[in-house]
């Protein structure tokens, strides 16, 4: 080698550089591009590396469902980043993976190896992990536990009505997108780990660290958490992201709760009963491990924070620009449920339109916008082959927008929910919270949340567009659907 001209040499580097990146191109683009050719598959052309994500722009995933949905019909192949993906907009078969092949769909498709603390949670985890820690949690949203908590809810629904208040009385243009999301921050730290916000500072902090894990995970820092997860938490903050920070925020507050309710229990001090104190009993019958709890604590804060209030952000929208729509409304709780004492967990779940309402909304805007399975084993379903080592993504929002399944999709329909119309949608044609055994375990909440937060908002105030208000919506699709430049509304006090 040491004899070898210095053109040899570098003739050599330069051919062995060539075959690594032939070999890394064969392997994360054109081996799975074959791949879903062969199964017949109708698929845009990749671009390597970046598969398919970027053909709508990073934030517009939403948008390339329905335009997929356009060219290719209701199945389609893409490549997520280097990851073959089938994206199955077929109620029917939709309804075989989530339900009649649920044994072989019960697990979600690993895009990377997750970091802690999210390897335990119950969104990550597989099999008889995953069947053990949901088990333990269905209880905790049952119903009588949720009426336990709604006086909870209604103090921080009281504390959102303060706010609104306050930006009224100022004339002030509010974006009620973001205000919500302080209510439902609120919301889950009550019934979750017991605790108020400590100072405005906390509140602020917690507040951005959750919304962090949702908003700013999407271009550079996706491909980061694909191709380089190992490297992750060094090449992220060098970056100008705060999701690695936000994280050991969001778990070094979640350790300090947790060791409060310990010390508490040991000393005999009676603790209440929300979800982590539920968590922690369970634990002690080894159910759950400490690293366990703390992972379904954070997932709670972050989901529960994020999708409900882009819920309510978005039925504040379509109520402002639906104004009879928002009469009918206020005629409902006007007629039912007419003042704050007469808020209860009942009450809340027995006012037609309002479930009507927000079923619409999450139609129109699911914060899930899209959820994944990978197959145990091969199967065929509906002449679909479906194998084992690829992700199957469910396109909720092209299926919400699809006007074979919801004619006038683009168009605010709450009657699409009534009883009589509800009972003629095809099964699996609605999917906000998933479908099947492995569905949302925190919907019942979500719901709660966001009924008794529009009660109270309709109960004081007339919604209303104002120049600042942004029709339509430019949307975002990160790790949830979100709007892009908030919600901005204007507020008349009800007399």
């Amino acid at each position: 080698m040491w004899g070898l001209p210095q053109l040899s040499i570098q003739s050599f580097l330069i051919t062995s550089f060539l075959g690594c990146i032939t070999i890394v191109l064969y392997r994360n683009f054109i081996a799975p591009y074959r791949r879903l050719s062969q199964l017949g598959l109708k698929i845009s052309m990749p671009t390597p590396l970046m598969g398919n994500n970027l053909d709508y722009g990073s934030t517009n995933q939403h948008i390339a469902q329905i335009k997929r949905q356009e060219m290719y019909g209701k199945i389609w192949g893409t490549l997520f980043f280097h990851i073959p993906t089938i994206w199955i907009g077929d109620p029917d078969i939709l309804k075989s993976i989530t339900v009649k092949e649920f044994s072989n769909f019960t697990n979600r498709f690993a895009l990377n190896q997750p970091r802690p603390p999210f390897d335990k949670a119950v969104v990550q985890l597989k099999d008889q992990d995953w069947k053990r820690v949901r088990t333990i949690l269905i209880p905790t949203f049952s119903t009588s536990k949720l009426k336990a908590i709604v006086p909870f809810v209604k103090g921080a629904g009281d504390d959102l009505i303060q706010t609104l208040s306050t930006a009224e009385e100022k004339g002030r243009v509010i974006d009620i997108w973001r205000t919500c999301g302080v209510f439902t921050m609120k919301v889950i730290l009550a019934t979750a780990f017991g605790i108020d916000f400590e100072s405005k500072e906390q509140e602020k902090k917690l507040t951005e660290s959750a919304g962090v894990l949702f908003r700013d995970i999407s271009g550079i820092l996706q491909f980061l958490v694909i191709y380089f997860t190992p490297m992750f938490a060094l090449l992220e903050p060098l970056l100008g992201g705060k999701i690695v920070s936000s994280v050991k925020y969001l778990v070094t507050t979640t350790e300090n709760v947790l060791k409060e309710r310990r010390r508490n229990l040991k000393d005999g001090i009676p603790c209440r009963r929300d979800i982590l104190q539920q968590m922690i009993e369970a634990g002690d019958n080894d159910k759950l491990t400490d690293e366990e709890i703390i992972a379904q604590a954070i997932i709670f804060l972050i989901a529960g924070y994020d999708t409900t209030a882009n819920t309510l952000g978005f039925a504040s929208y379509l109520l402002a620009t639906n104004p009879d729509a928002q009469k009918k409304l206020r005629d409902e709780i006007d007629s039912l449920c007419p003042d704050a004492n007469s808020i209860d967990y009942d009450t809340l779940f027995s006012l037609p339109y309002l479930d009507m309402v927000i079923s619409e909304t999450l139609r129109m805007y699911p914060p899930a916008y899209f959820v994944n399975r990978e197959a145990k084993e091969d199967i065929t379903i509906n002449g679909l082959l479906i194998p084992k080592d690829i992700m199957v993504c469910f396109p909720i929002y092209g299926i919400h927008h699809n006007p074979e399944l919801w004619p006038k999709p683009n168009e605010f329909i709450p009657e699409r929910f009534s009883p009589e119309e509800k009972a003629k949608q095809i099964p699996c044609s609605y999917l906000p919270f998933g479908g099947g055994p492995r569905n949302c375990v925190g919907m019942r909440l979500a719901l709660l949340e966001a009924k008794l937060a529009l009660v109270k908002i309709i109960q004081n105030f007339e919604l209303k567009t104002v120049a600042e208000t942004e029709i339509p919506l430019k949307l975002r699709s990160g790790t949830t659907l979100s709007p892009f430049n908030g919600v901005y509304v204007g507020l008349s006090r009800r007399n």
